[in-house]
């Protein structure tokens, strides 16, 4: 028999090449994540849309009816009271509210007004907080119709009519109310 070297391998070239076995476990490691991956994707996608099919069928579609504001229907203020709104005569674009005849019978009074400047609904109200008459037999107030921040105002233009309501409240702690439209 004769060997003859070609034939076989020299001994460094054995130790620099592995083995088949571990080419093929190798092979064998890359094929689970080439599927895993597209089956997480292909579950995600299913997900998604489930969760939009069966998510819209269980959403509840409320109905919200608007209801008029519930307003506190009040008795006219006492015949005895009389109120003027006025234009200032030294303040320009100020308006003056007069209330005679209180007889100390109030304890506070609230106001609002409304108007109209440029063609835009504006208004001026005592806020939360009612002016308080306790003790009083009258009442003036003057009332700037405009705007004003930080020292600088402006003034509202071509206000011709304004809508008083004011809001008595006596002794007793009831509520009365007075309203009228005045022409400037």
């Amino acid at each position: 028999m004769n060997i003859e070297p070609e034939n076989y391998p020299a001994a460094d070239e054995m130790i620099d090449q592995p083995p088949e076995k571990t080419v093929l476990s190798e092979t064998k490691k890359k094929n689970p994540l080439i599927f895993i991956l597209p089956g997480v994707i292909g579950l995600l996608v299913v997900g998604f849309f489930l969760v939009k099919t069966f998510g819209q069928n269980k959403k509840e579609v409320k109905v919200v009816k608007e209801e008029a504001p519930i307003e506190e229907v009040l008795t006219e203020v006492d015949a005895s009271v009389k109120v003027d709104l006025t234009k200032s005569k030294t303040k320009d674009n100020t308006v003056v509210i007069t209330v005679t005849g209180l007889a100390q019978r109030y304890v506070s009074i609230g106001y609002e007004l409304q108007y109209e400047s440029g063609g835009v609904g504006k208004g001026v109200t005592s806020g939360s907080k009612p002016l308080d008459v306790a003790g009083q037999d009258a009442f003036e107030r003057e009332i700037y119709l405009g705007t004003c921040s930080k020292n600088v105002c402006k003034p509202d233009l071509g206000v011709a009519k304004v809508d008083l309501v004011l809001e008595f409240i006596n002794t007793a702690g009831t509520k009365s109310q007075f309203s009228k439209d005045f022409e400037l």
